[in-house]
């Protein structure tokens, strides 16, 4: 991982899309952090005119990045339990019976310029990724082709 997807960010994508869901599958977040950091991805999604309905219709309309979410996924596993951990150590949430439950905002939004236009990119997205991680964690995995 590199700066450019650092802890900071990682914690920051968990804390936007936890505060839009309130609630979400431990198994379910894990692929917010592969999605975000993957530069065409977050394009697509924090883009206005995107329309998303599920992982399926992305796979139907832009294959491309859905293609290599599995080695992604492994790729950012680390990171990914590292920024939960920080997310629950800071308060942002708690682990309660394998989901990850919204506490509150680590980062305010009027902070989230200052961190840069990625923050501000990961935010516009942010609903759209929430929209995704939303649905049943087998169908997630599934259609990614994540491989456990």
């Amino acid at each position: 991982m590199s700066l450019y997807n650092n802890e900071l960010l990682g914690v920051f994508s968990l804390q936007e899309v936890l505060s839009i869901a309130k609630e979400i599958p431990l198994s379910n977040i894990m692929l917010a952090l592969p999605i975000i950091f993957h530069k065409k991805s977050l394009d697509y999604l924090a883009n206005k005119k995107t329309n998303v309905i599920s992982f399926q219709d992305i796979m139907l309309t832009k294959p491309e990045l859905i293609l290599s979410m599995n080695k992604r996924y492994y790729n950012f596993l680390p990171s990914s339990i590292n920024c939960v951990s920080l997310c629950i150590e800071n308060g942002v949430a708690d682990l309660i019976e394998n989901n990850l439950v919204f506490k509150n905002k680590l980062i305010p939004d009027d902070a989230i310029p200052l961190i840069g236009k990625r923050a501000i990119k990961i935010q516009a997205a942010s609903v759209k990724i929430t929209h995704l991680l939303l649905d049943k964690s087998h169908n997630l995995y599934d259609t990614c082709g994540v491989r456990l």
